[in-house]
């Protein structure tokens, strides 16, 4: 590897905080070509005295550079620069919704060499309830619960393999007959649906989600579904997220006609606090799905549902016909993570850099992202169906993946739609070039729509 004997990085202009100033400074000099994959980063102290601020300052812009696929650390070795590779080779994917990588390798290894510490053969030389260990669902319920006025017996708690588990539990679990559903919702639940040949009834949206008057007049038809699926908090894909009063009116419309409701909160690590989820304000019809994917790392695999009274019976048949028991080194890493607040600290850059990421796509595309009140994961860019596949068609020929809208789309023949961007992968330089081609190329495009239209 070369390494670099005479850089001292500046401090970019403008606002910001000095770390991510130093970090931006750094990040200029490797999209320049000063700096070339596999060169060695100066050590934290040596730029601390050559610019005169802490060595923590420095620690949090290096830090801030490996979530953006600019730097990577060796241990023993020091940090190195990980060019991306060149714009005109590689494709720059926004199709897949995951987080920005905060766990490190050095992160991810002192976690499980902690963890092995803790670790005893009759966790792993036998099988433990299908639902999860008790003491593992109290920690999950401990989870869920902080900071909110939420109150879970661990009895309704049941442990998945991540949240898409889940959702297929809820689904099989829920009442027979037709399940409603938001007009644009995630595919994976749409997927689950149908394979257990559940009919779908699509639900008409706001900036917030399905309308109160929409799930009324769908749950009074003559073949009235009695199970809703739906995200009421940065729903994939448009981002909307109800208000508090809007989940009240929801969850009154369900009692009235007593219908359960499938809640997908995988999202609420970018909701506010004070805007209660739908299981606190109807327990007894709510199923309960979220996972630790979105806010620790994907590959735990960590899920977990939380199911009313009246269906704990079921879920549990159907976790035990999934399952036969909860992964033991995968509750392991995660009861060592919240045990050291490792999981809170990475959800919190999570959402920081989620906003960070955001307020880039907004810079490039504000004109054509749905508006929403909230920063996650993913933008929505409604148009017609026919335009959001003519973009995608254009970018790939770009070398930019996009989701095409069909996979979101509870009704398949719907002419109006759109198109959700990812945005938590890709490094800073290819979110920025992929944004800037998109925006040229929506900026030549005839007949897109300026906002979310709701769909009947």
């Amino acid at each position: 590897m070369r390494r670099t004997l005479n850089f001292t990085p500046r401090l970019a202009d403008g606002p910001g905080r000095l770390h991510e100033r130093l970090a931006s400074g750094i990040a200029d000099a490797i999209e320049c070509g000063e700096l070339e994959a596999g060169m060695s980063l100066p050590a934290h102290r040596t730029i601390a005295v050559d610019l005169g601020m802490s060595v923590g300052t420095v620690t949090r812009a290096y830090d801030l550079l490996q979530r953006r696929g600019l730097a990577r650390s060796e241990r023993g070795r020091g940090m190195f620069v990980e060019a991306p590779p060149s714009a005109r080779d590689a494709w720059i994917d926004l199709s897949v919704n995951l987080p920005p990588a905060i766990l490190t390798t050095s992160m991810l290894a002192g976690l499980m060499s902690r963890a092995a510490e803790t670790i005893e053969a009759d966790t792993f030389n036998k099988y433990a309830p299908p639902a999860g260990l008790p003491e593992h669902r109290a920690t999950l319920v401990r989870v869920i619960t902080e900071g909110r006025d939420l109150r879970v017996d661990p009895a309704r708690m049941i442990i998945t393999t991540g949240a898409q588990h889940g959702i297929f539990i809820a689904l099989a679990a829920a009442p027979p007959g037709p399940i409603a559903i938001e007009a644009f919702s995630y595919p994976g639940a749409l997927r689950a649906a149908r394979t257990i040949g559940r009919s779908l009834i699509p639900v008409a949206m706001d900036e917030q989600g399905i309308i109160p008057n929409a799930l009324s007049k769908v749950l009074s038809g003559p073949t009235a579904p009695h199970t809703l699926y739906l995200m009421p908090s940065l729903q994939n894909p448009t981002g909307g997220t109800m208000d508090d009063a809007r989940r009240r009116e929801i969850v009154a419309i369900a009692r009235k006609h007593d219908v359960i409701i499938i809640e997908d909160d995988i999202y609420s690590i970018f909701a506010p606090k004070v805007l209660p989820p739908l299981v606190q304000l109807a327990p007894e019809r709510v199923l309960h799905v979220g996972s630790l994917s979105k806010s620790l790392a994907p590959g735990l695999r960590v899920g977990y549902l939380v199911a009313p009274p009246s269906l704990v019976e079921a879920c549990a048949s159907w976790i035990q016909a999934t399952q036969s028991m909860a992964n033991p080194l995968s509750m392991l890493l995660m009861t060592q993570a919240l045990h050291e607040n490792l999981a809170q600290t990475v959800a919190q850059k999570v959402a920081a850099e989620a906003r960070r990421r955001t307020d880039i796509a907004r810079s490039y595309l504000g004109a054509w992202i749905a508006p929403r009140e909230y920063d996650g994961l993913h933008v929505w860019l409604p148009m017609a169906t026919s335009k959001a596949r003519d973009i995608v068609l254009a970018g790939a020929q770009r070398n930019i993946q996009l989701a095409p809208p069909e996979p979101f789309m509870a009704d398949v023949t719907t002419q109006m739609s759109g198109l959700r961007l990812c945005l938590g992968t890709v490094s800073e330089r290819h979110l920025r070039q992929a944004l800037a081609t998109l925006s040229n190329l929506l900026s030549t495009e005839a007949g897109v729509a300026m906002s979310l239209q709701p769909v009947a």
